[in-house]
């Protein structure tokens, strides 16, 4: 832990720097010596922060008021009131004043609070005329709005005994700020990696997975490996010889390199039918999880429909019908829906659910609205015997989802959407930035987002993945790689016309949103690098590729 002063006192730098040390070599597979260079320089900036975001009043009273003007002058106060900046400026404010006052906890008068907490406002907020800096003029209403609500909470925890969390950062919170820093300074792709580990970790220490399922960085390099040795055997492997099959170099042809991906797809999937079959008389459930948009929904119908050619029965509950009713969904610190989260499914109902179907009862299904946000209607729903349940569910390996369901009687399908493509730079090109790309295809066409909201909604749905899916993966029965090596000159072709422009992506690194401005400008290379594939029709109807791109054989929901 770090007191006010900036030092450790109990939680040692020389772990943070330790993890970041491991962490940029599992990434980067750099030397030790240069992996412990950064991570000292890195430590040193994230120790700042924790003393910034904890302790240094001057550095809070400002970050208080960017979060005070951001939000709709009706409903500010409402989102701030249980932000951690409202409550550490509070204790520094509170803390300060008995300082610089002299007085003790038990002499706090609201008379001298309030004018302690004018005098400070003076000195943060501008005048109401000053039209530069970096806030905007307050009138004196919001002075005064700003002033009282301060007060209230100074006296509030002037009469409140603090309790050590409120005195000291502790580790969660020193392993957020590694995260939150980590990012802030460009290095995502290692704040990514941390936070793998790190949730790991917390789930072996809490009995979710065993330590020979931990994921470590999250990749799993069998799959990969698999997938490379492929792309390599079928000259794929690099932008520069993937644009040679769009482009017909050669005697190449990209109807061929999409008839071989299609068919070694359906042979990653025919493998698992045969791991189902050989467990079939003790499998009551299958379930299908991945990140979002790697091709689940698709590869989840083709899968049943393999299992019912051999004679299986699969009868399929959506989970999404289970979704809390939207004033009953959890929100972060200011107010805002977090929809990323498995705590916004009914867990308690699903499992009670899941009890019932699976001894035979039949249950009353809700169906949940999502225009209304409500659970609006209920309708029968059974299970034959001679049926399986089928959960296709974005966090459907979050252990508490189905705990009402033994292990035994369960088959878990991780399906990842896993292209193994080095850019014209040599480095591999990211899978989430491709899942990101075929997001924003989605979202446009039949959610109503535009791809800028998808961009920068990203950050938020990346760590609902790297949090509650990704370290689950080696927990699972099988794996499934449902990207195809021709993904990206396809995207090209829908995405091009709506990709948001550089002037766009610049103003999120102007407005310090460093995660999607990188991955912002990595999209934009790889758009610019692949060459387009111009008639999409080549394409398979039953290829899990159209389910982005649509004209699909199969019914998908978001196309409806």
């Amino acid at each position: 832990m770090v007191d006010k002063c900036g030092r450790v006192v109990t939680f040692k730098q020389s772990k943070i720097v330790n993890s970041i040390i491991l962490t940029i070599i599992d990434v980067e597979s750099a030397n030790r010596w240069i992996a412990e260079r950064r991570a000292m320089k890195y430590a040193d900036v994230i120790q700042a922060r924790i003393y910034d975001t904890f302790y240094n009043f001057d550095w809070l009273i400002n970050d208080f008021l960017k979060k005070y003007i951001s939000f709709n002058p009706e409903e500010r106060l409402k989102r701030i009131d249980h932000a951690f900046v409202t409550e550490r400026l509070s204790i520094a404010a509170l803390e300060k004043f008995r300082e610089e006052s002299g007085k003790a906890a038990k002499t706090d008068s609201e008379k001298e609070l309030a004018k302690f907490i004018d005098e400070e406002l003076k000195k943060s907020i501008p005048h109401k005329k000053y039209d530069g800096g970096l806030f905007p003029g307050l009138c004196d209403a919001e002075n005064k709005e700003i002033a009282g609500f301060l007060l209230g909470k100074l006296k509030h925890y002037a009469g409140v005994k603090l309790s050590s969390a409120q005195i000291y950062p502790g580790r969660e919170y020193i392993m957020d700020m590694i995260e939150k820093t980590l990012k802030e300074i460009g290095e995502t792709e290692i704040a990514e990696s941390f936070m793998i580990f790190r949730e790991g970790k917390n789930k072996i220490k809490n009995g979710e997975i065993s330590g020979i399922q931990f994921t470590n960085n999250g990749i799993p390099y069998d799959v990969c490996r698999k997938t490379l040795e492929w792309n390599i055997a079928h000259d794929c492997e690099s932008l520069f010889n993937l644009n040679g099959w769009v482009l017909g170099r050669g005697d190449k042809d990209i109807r061929e390199l999409i008839d071989l991906a299609e068919k070694r797809f359906r042979g990653d999937v025919d493998e698992v039918v045969d791991k189902i079959m050989a467990r079939k008389n003790e499998i009551k459930m299958i379930i299908i999880a991945g990140p979002s948009c790697s091709n689940k929904t698709t590869t989840t119908v083709i899968t049943g429909r393999e299992l019912s050619k051999v004679g299986l029965k699969l009868k399929q509950l959506n989970v999404d019908d289970y979704f809390k009713n939207l004033e009953e969904q959890p929100k972060d610190e200011f107010g805002d829906y977090d929809f990323e989260m498995p705590e916004a499914i009914d867990i308690e109902l699903l499992n009670e659910h899941f009890g019932a179907l699976l001894s035979g009862k039949s249950i009353q299904k809700p169906s949940y609205n999502f225009k209304t946000g409500k659970r609006d209607s209920t309708s029968e729903f059974h299970l034959s015997d001679d049926e399986i349940l089928l959960i296709d569910c974005l966090h459907g390996l979050y252990r508490s989802l189905t705990r009402s369901v033994s292990a035994s009687n369960k088959f878990r399908i991780y399906i990842e959407s896993m292209n193994i493509l080095r850019n014209i730079d040599g480095a591999y090109t990211r899978w989430a930035d491709i899942r990101m790309m075929k997001r924003m295809v989605r979202d446009f066409q039949h959610r109503g987002y535009s791809p800028q909201q998808t961009l920068a909604h990203w950050p938020y749905v990346r760590k609902g993945e790297l949090k509650h899916i990704i370290p689950y993966i080696f927990s699972t029965d099988a794996v499934i790689n449902a990207g195809m090596p021709y993904e990206l000159p396809m995207l090209k072709k829908v995405l091009k016309p709506i990709l948001p422009d550089r002037a766009f992506i610049k103003q999120l690194r102007n407005d310090g949103r460093l995660d999607p401005y990188i991955r912002g400008m990595r999209t934009l290379a790889l758009v610019d690098a692949v060459a387009e594939m111009t008639d999409l029709s080549v394409i398979p109807l039953t290829s899990p590729s159209r389910e982005f791109i649509g004209g699909s054989e199969y019914e998908i929901p978001h196309n409806d």
